[in-house]
């Protein structure tokens, strides 16, 4: 691996050290083209298309066949799109559809939305193309990518890769730029004696899957294969794009690392249109960056292999916990917090994955893990602190079992797969913001109090918006989601890809996030993405300072500390490396330059 070899160590401790981000490589400002501005004859589109065997579509906004006024509109293709508009297996498969419309526009009221309550034919708007690129490439294979890559250069035109649409900093969507999909590419193959192409390590099981390849299909594969392997838990994520770039994490993580720790080779396309097989022996640099550094900096990937391991059955406990409404409120919910991070750190080392939806009416807990990690006598402690505060908890239900789900497959596509499905609101604007808690923040009572009153003020920012349910908003509240499920397994291995070193700390992760939709005043909307925004203040004041990148937050200020830390510098030195010109570019990557016309609608929100 890449931590283990010393030259690579050096190379890391030498450029990691650097913490004066003043001490960056200096960063080519590409010089695309733009549709008002030099933009590609129309000969030169055709070339294109005949080298793909016409894969290259023309795009417009999915909804605007719903649009009277359009001139697409079109009342049969409409009622598909009606049919749907909330469902996230249809929209990942459409070019021009993201998962959430807001990354769709180009600032407020410039898109072309539908309400998501209530989707309905619209009359007497304007369908804005916002951020929806002109033209989608789909690519089937390496070549293809290769090929596209060479043309755009040549051209001068902005790549943006879109995989599922699944990205919360909306890098799956940028005008005046050539859309790359990804999405056909998923292909799943086993292999129980993989070894990376020129290496001489000793085999191990494997499975390489397509850059689309989604979630649900690769757990059903590892069932009818009888392995396991750490993917996420939105079943419908690409896991070869965006989530293993960003890091990864799952319901296997404390156990087995991060999804970019089990890596074992990338199939990748730079900048030079080179088809690159990358791992710990060919490219070593670019096999560390692309583990974590950032989906959309480093190229097109093409496939990931991953190392799989054993079945497994999973234990899980499942509770719903109500406060007294005859107590305060807030001082149970900041206690309910605490209580769960008395036991954080020993759950997550046991390899437990624990999870708290916080809201002030309602605790949704959870515990899985694999059932050889930990006894269910690990939980016991805990029940009997939840059971002694009865005076201001209920428990309403507990389901628990030492192996309640026979698979992790099962466990996923049964159980966590579908409850995190009814927290996502496919279809309706949605933001994010996150941080992550050390786990040497929660080794005191005192530091634990002082975490979970930042987290409860945070989801307190959050809902200020929400308090008066203006039109446009989806409920009065929005709960904050507490999630534990760390690289426990591989936190002294940190250094070994080039994922955010404050994911390895971590023993929490606190994600703050809100849905709205049409109706909405631009007042509201900005008070929202406002909220979002600064909810991570209180903890932010604590000195929780680090982010999970691909559940950031797009106004992120202190972005390259928040979603790399101190391998900022080091990842910086490789993107001069693979991508002197600054090609792949993407928001709050490696190498962001702000001043891109792609980015106007990003920056305008």
């Amino acid at each position: 691996m890449f931590g283990r070899s010393s030259s690579c160590s050096l190379f890391f401790l030498a450029l990691g050290s650097r913490l004066s981000y003043a001490l960056q490589p200096p960063y080519a400002i590409p010089n695309f083209v733009s549709l008002s501005d030099d933009w590609p004859a129309t000969s030169q589109w055709d070339i294109l298309n005949a080298t793909l065997n016409g894969r290259l579509s023309a795009l417009r906004p999915w909804a605007a066949v719903c649009y009277t006024s359009d001139l697409l509109y079109n009342v049969e293709e409409c009622q598909a799109v009606l049919s749907g508009y909330d469902n996230d297996i249809t929209r990942e498969g459409i070019a021009s559809a993201l998962l959430w419309p807001n990354f769709e526009a180009c600032g407020f009221g410039n898109g072309c939305p539908l309400n998501y309550s209530n989707p309905q034919i619209i009359n007497g708007s304007t369908c804005h193309q916002g951020s929806t690129p002109p033209y989608s490439a789909e690519i089937m294979s390496a070549q293809d990518a290769s090929e596209v890559v060479k043309w755009a250069v040549q051209n001068k035109v902005k790549l943006t890769v879109k995989n599922t649409g699944h990205d919360y900093l909306g890098r799956s969507a940028a005008p005046s730029t050539l859309q790359v999909h990804t999405h056909s590419m998923d292909t799943l193959i086993y292999n129980q004696s993989f070894v990376p192409q020129g290496s001489s390590a000793s085999p191990v099981p494997a499975l390489t899957m397509g850059a689309g390849a989604q979630i649900y299909n690769i757990y059903a594969f590892a069932e009818a294969n009888n392995f396991s392997a750490v993917l996420g838990a939105c079943l419908t994520v690409g896991a070869g794009g965006g989530y293993v770039q960003g890091g990864g994490h799952g319901l296997l993580a404390p156990v087995y690392g991060l999804a970019a720790d089990n890596v074992l080779e990338i199939e990748i396309v730079t900048a030079d249109s080179t088809i690159r097989i990358v791992n710990a022996n060919q490219d070593p640099e670019l096999f560390w960056a692309v583990r974590g550094g950032g989906a959309g900096s480093w190229g097109i990937v093409i496939s990931v292999t991953i190392q799989v391991y054993p079945a497994t059955a999973v234990a899980a406990s499942i509770l719903t916990i109500a406060p007294n409404i005859s107590q305060n409120l807030t001082s149970q919910g900041i206690d309910m917090i605490s209580l769960l991070g008395k036991y954080q750190n020993q759950l997550v080392n046991n390899g437990v994955v624990a999870s708290l939806i916080l809201s002030e009416s309602q605790y949704l807990l959870s515990f899985y893990w694999p059932t050889a990690a930990a006894p269910l006598s690990i939980l016991f402690p805990f029940f009997e602190d939840v059971i002694s505060r009865n005076s201001s908890y209920t428990v309403v239900s507990n389901t628990t079992s030492a192996a309640m789900f026979s698979s992790v497959t099962e466990a996923e596509t049964q159980s966590i797969g579908p409850f995190y499905d009814e927290l996502n609101f496919y279809g309706a604007n949605v933001r994010m913001s996150s941080r992550l808690v050390p786990q040497t923040m929660l080794t005191t009572s005192e530091n634990i109090e002082n975490i979970a009153q930042a987290i409860w003020q945070g989801m307190e920012i959050l809902n200020q918006p929400f308090g008066s349910s203006p039109p446009g908003v989806l409920g009065s509240t929005t709960p904050v989601m507490i999630v534990g499920d760390m690289p426990a397994a591989t936190r002294t291995r940190a250094n070994e890809t080039g994922a955010n070193p404050g994911l390895y700390e971590a023993s929490w992760h606190i994600i703050y996030a809100a849905p709205w939709t049409v109706g909405a005043s631009q007042e509201t909307n900005n008070a929202i993405i406002n909220a979002i925004h600064t909810a991570t203040g209180p903890l932010t004041a604590l000195g929780i300072d680090t982010s999970y990148q691909n559940e950031g937050d797009v106004l992120e200020v202190e972005w390259q500390q928040a979603f790399f830390g101190d391998k900022y510098p080091a990842l910086s030195s490789i993107k001069q490396k693979y991508d002197p010109e600054n090609y792949f570019s993407s928001w709050k990557g490696v190498a962001f330059v702000s001043n891109l016309t792609a980015y106007q609608c990003l920056s305008q929100s």
